[in-house]
């Protein structure tokens, strides 16, 4: 009986070696840490956090997870932000990655 191939599976692909995988790691560990230092340092990034968490949408978040006392509110807003700059993170690392990969050809 033959085996099918998974759809993924693309032999001409190398494969990534652990030193690769750990400095992905190092640096998308890196630029969250260097944007949660922006939001919580720079005024311009803090007022858009402010903004945000300001708005109808955020509040109806609140009652969607059944946040009503102030500590769950800066607990909340705290997930929020590390949440968004680690997708930040993760999206400049993809971009950069790609465009490396152009690059390289």
């Amino acid at each position: 009986m033959k085996r099918k191939r998974p759809i993924f599976s693309n032999s001409s692909r190398k494969e990534i070696s652990v030193l690769s995988t750990l400095g992905r790691m190092v640096v998308l560990l890196g630029l969250t840490f260097i944007f949660l230092v922006l939001v919580r340092f720079y005024p311009p990034a803090t007022r858009l956090m402010q903004h945000v968490v300001g708005t109808s949408v955020w509040q109806r978040l609140y009652g969607l997870f059944h946040v009503e006392t102030a500590l769950g509110r800066e607990q909340l807003i705290l997930v929020g932000i590390v949440l968004s700059c680690f997708c930040l993170a993760l999206l400049i690392q993809i971009l950069g990655l790609w465009f490396l990969r152009q690059f390289r050809r």
